[in-house]
């Protein structure tokens, strides 16, 4: 038995669907921008951003790590985190995750 294709276990979003071309500025946000209220929407509203943002076991782990040291366990968590990955491996969408509005 062969595994299922991946378009039958995950629907994509409707703009996919549609074959609409992407626009790359989406995927990119100035936290400034966030805290100004000059970000594209979709960053500005948690229920928005959450809707698109798939939570990866690493960004789960990070905002789970996150709040425990913010909670003041200080077991089985870093006071600092270092974010290194490639263009597209997440940083703005963790950061985004984990800032206030």
């Amino acid at each position: 038995m062969s595994p299922k294709s991946w378009y039958k276990l995950a629907t994509p979003r409707e703009d996919l669907r549609d074959g609409r071309p992407l626009d790359a500025s989406e995927f990119a946000v100035h936290l400034d921008q966030i805290r100004d209220g000059r970000a594209p929407v979709v960053y500005q509203d948690p229920e928005r951003f959450f809707e698109r943002t798939f939570l990866t076991k690493g960004l789960s782990g990070l905002a789970a790590e996150v709040i425990r040291r913010l909670s003041g366990e200080k077991t089985e968590t870093s006071a600092v985190f270092n974010l290194t990955t490639q263009f597209g491996g997440g940083k703005t969408h963790a950061l985004r995750a984990l800032s206030p509005r």
